[in-house]
């Protein structure tokens, strides 16, 4: 079997902690190349593309700073990219509770394999640094680099490769910057076809019942505490923003979405 030089990529912010996710590095069976470290606030797409040109791996394995990755993270990849037809894949992303019951603040985060996911995966550095993250969006770029990827090669979805997310909660702010995400979905969905296509025309129709009917809030999440109450009035006031900027980009470029 041959052994990747890989790399493991991470972009964060300069002053989030670490620690967890090297020690869950440390900890790998299969020992990586090398691990790249960038620290900036910024674009997404920019701060990726960052860290791929730091790196000097065959194999450039993402993971996101508020993750860490179960000890076999790093033999499972080498593993998949055995097969050479195998470009890039995408694990699974598995949201950390330990025995904690959510409420509307808890920021869950899972992957099953819907989708590209840059939290957890791993691509061949050579084509990557080919084509690289495109730096028209901001968020969404993983569906767009899945979209990029596709004439090189095979990508694929692997459920043994692991990665937890650790327990956070929504802050407020957080939560209303969180509807501007639908500003890269959309610019995608013009640029690739991806991914509004598969919601049909009618985007999130969960929120925009809520919006009409603003107490199903209350039916849908669980809230536990003042706190709770405080990121309630947040996510209705992100579900209006979310729908208005739906609407103005459906105006501004003659399509019907709703």
């Amino acid at each position: 079997m041959k052994k990747y030089k890989i790399s493991v990529c991470i972009i964060s912010r300069p002053k989030e902690d670490l620690k967890k996710l090297m020690w869950s590095l440390k900890r790998q069976t299969y020992k990586p190349f090398e691990i790249v470290i960038h620290k900036e606030i910024g674009e997404f797409s920019k701060l990726r593309n960052k860290v791929i040109d730091k790196s000097k791996g065959e194999i450039i394995a993402f993971i996101d700073a508020d993750c860490y990755a179960s000890k076999y993270w790093l033999e499972e990849m080498n593993e998949v990219f055995q097969d050479k037809k195998i470009i890039g894949v995408w694990g699974r992303t598995s949201y950390e509770l330990f025995g904690i019951n959510p409420s509307i603040s808890t920021r869950i985060v899972n992957n099953d394999g819907q989708g590209v996911s840059t939290s957890n995966a791993g691509f061949r550095a050579k084509i990557l640094k080919k084509v690289k993250f495109d730096e028209y969006t901001n968020c969404n770029e993983d569906w767009i680099i899945n979209e990029r990827l596709k004439k090189y090669g095979k990508l694929i979805f692997n459920g043994d490769l692991i990665v937890f997310h650790m327990n956070q909660k929504w802050a407020f702010r957080n939560m209303i910057k969180h509807a501007t995400y639908i500003d890269d979905v959309l610019k995608g969905y013009i640029k690739y076809g991806t991914p509004v296509e598969r919601w049909g025309f009618i985007i999130q129709p969960k929120q925009l019942l809520v919006i009409l009917f603003p107490p199903l809030i209350l039916l849908t999440h669980s809230i536990r505490s003042w706190y709770d109450l405080k990121i309630t009035l947040a996510s209705l006031l992100e579900k209006y923003y979310t729908r208005w900027l739906i609407w103005r980009f459906s105006i501004k470029n003659k399509v019907f979405l709703l």
